[in-house]
């Protein structure tokens, strides 16, 4: 797709992280955007700046985990916007922690806000983009969804478990001859907000130099990239990290081992035993 202006975009998690510099993008190309979250406040004000600045944008507060919350942002949409031309599933959480001292419920709640979440939201706007043959769902998995992360196992398998989805949705898609199609970004390290910035922020803790760190805004650039370009896939990163998932693949044995050298578990290590200590005090 890259006709987008006018078109209507739906983002979920857009009231915090990448969130905003994608709501803010899409908006900038002329694209009507949906803003879904669950803080309402916050919300508010990422629309009030995208509205100050010429932008068509509708707030909708949403707990995606909520299957009646889910149906509404789809109809809600429908109703005010007239069609669905996009599908950001962006919204997402990270607890880096010893997978033993997670409880089961936070564990549910990681394939639920993760991976449930964006599939039940597909399924709920794929018949009308199948219907006006024109659509695009964009899931934002993880450098993590790609290779194995020690202290992040609820992460790392929901975000392969995202590019497993949209994978088996493309093919669905070509295969019954419709023009909807799907695309997976894949974000490393990013430098300037979320877990990662915050984390520099408290002790220093660098990503490794193998693996790097990319900013948001790169993140919006592999956003528009498989859009525009109806790409299946997009790694961001500042290092050719590909190689590494490539090696990965072909032998699994030494790719475990290439990571554990590169110590690409280390920031979700060091961010897991700062709140373990912290949880005790």
């Amino acid at each position: 797709m890259k006709d987008l202006a006018g078109c209507v975009a739906i983002l979920t998690g857009a009231s915090r992280g990448i969130g905003i510099p994608i709501a803010e993008a899409l908006a900038n190309r002329g694209i009507r955007v949906v803003l879904a979250a669950r803080n309402a406040e916050a919300l508010t004000s990422v629309a009030e700046k995208i509205k100050a600045r010429g932008g068509e944008v509708l707030a909708i507060p949403t707990d995606i985990t909520s299957e009646e919350s889910r149906v509404f942002l789809i109809s809600e949409t429908l109703r005010v916007m007239g069609s669905i031309d996009l599908l950001i599933n962006n919204a997402g959480i990270v607890e880096p922690a010893a997978y033993d001292t997670l409880s089961p419920e936070r564990i549910r709640e990681h394939l639920a806000l993760n991976l449930e979440a964006p599939m039940m939201l597909t399924r709920e706007v794929l018949p009308n983009m199948i219907a006006q043959n024109r659509g695009h769902i964009v899931n934002i998995s993880s450098l993590g969804g790609l290779v194995g992360i020690g202290w992040g196992e609820p992460y790392s398998a929901t975000k392969h478990g995202l590019v497993g989805f949209t994978r088996s949705l493309r093919i669905y898609c070509r295969a019954s001859g419709t023009s909807v199609s799907a695309s997976v970004v894949c974000p490393g390290f990013i430098d300037d907000v979320g877990m990662y910035a915050d984390r520099v922020k408290e002790n220093s803790q660098r990503a490794p130099f193998v693996l790097g760190t990319s900013s948001s805004l790169d993140v919006v650039k592999g956003v528009f990239d498989v859009i525009d370009n109806d790409r299946p896939e997009v790694i961001v990163s500042s290092r050719p990290v590909r190689m590494l998932v490539a090696i990965n693949a072909i032998s699994p044995r030494l790719g475990e081992w290439l990571i554990l050298k590169a110590k690409g578990h280390g920031v979700f290590e060091s961010q897991a035993k700062s709140s373990h200590l912290d949880s005790k005090r």
